[in-house]
């Protein structure tokens, strides 16, 4: 049963998140640990605001253990030692990339499907669908890694286009039309959660 929740801005902007999660947990938060993967962010790691606001945020919520973990340098199986996995945000070439290159991706998909609790947050959520290939159609310049299979972590069918803007529509569109795709249109404040096999946007 997956307990997959896939957001644009994570806590900050979506004041709905923090019920969509206690929603999905099994027991309370004291009894609950999580780990922030920083990866996508390869400038600044657990140094990036994004995940130390999260880091923040978790923590007031009660969970008794709140990690950064970097499968760039440090072991992936430490993933298993937790019962939420946050996958933050930043550039989704380069964290797919270190997903692969490590084995967190098998790691992560094995306890996806035990139904662990899973957070992708901007890049983190565009890689937990079939591919990526929508951000390599809107923002090519930061394949850093020279990245060529654009083919993701599958754990979902949908396809996340985070920080919607109206503006972005025509293209959207058209890559919908190349593509034969459907995209799901994320905006700052919303999230999709998936729970067993229902699907909700709000």
């Amino acid at each position: 049963m997956k307990r997959i929740i896939l957001t644009s801005h994570g806590f900050k902007k979506n004041k709905k998140l923090k019920q969509q999660l206690l929603g999905l947990l099994p027991s309370l938060t004291k009894k609950l640990s999580v780990v922030i993967v920083t990866t996508a962010s390869a400038e600044w790691k657990e140094k990036n605001k994004h995940a130390v606001s999260a880091k923040r945020v978790l923590e007031k919520m009660g969970f008794k253990k709140v990690i950064f973990l970097d499968v760039e340098f440090e072991n992936p199986n430490k993933l298993k030692d937790f019962d939420i996995i946050y996958i933050s945000g930043g550039n989704p070439f380069y964290l797919l990339y270190h997903l692969k290159k490590s084995g967190a991706d098998k790691i992560i998909k094995k306890l996806a499907n035990k139904g662990i609790i899973l957070i992708g947050v901007s890049a983190g959520a565009t890689v937990l669908g079939p591919s990526i290939k929508i951000v390599q159609y809107f923002d090519n310049k930061k394949n850093i890694v020279k990245l060529k299979d654009f083919s993701a972590l599958k754990l979902t069918d949908i396809i996340i286009l985070p920080h919607y803007k109206i503006e972005y529509e025509y293209n959207v569109k058209d890559f919908e039309k190349k593509c034969r795709c459907k995209v799901t249109r994320l905006k700052d404040n919303q999230a999709v959660l998936i729970f067993s096999n229902k699907i909700k946007l709000q």
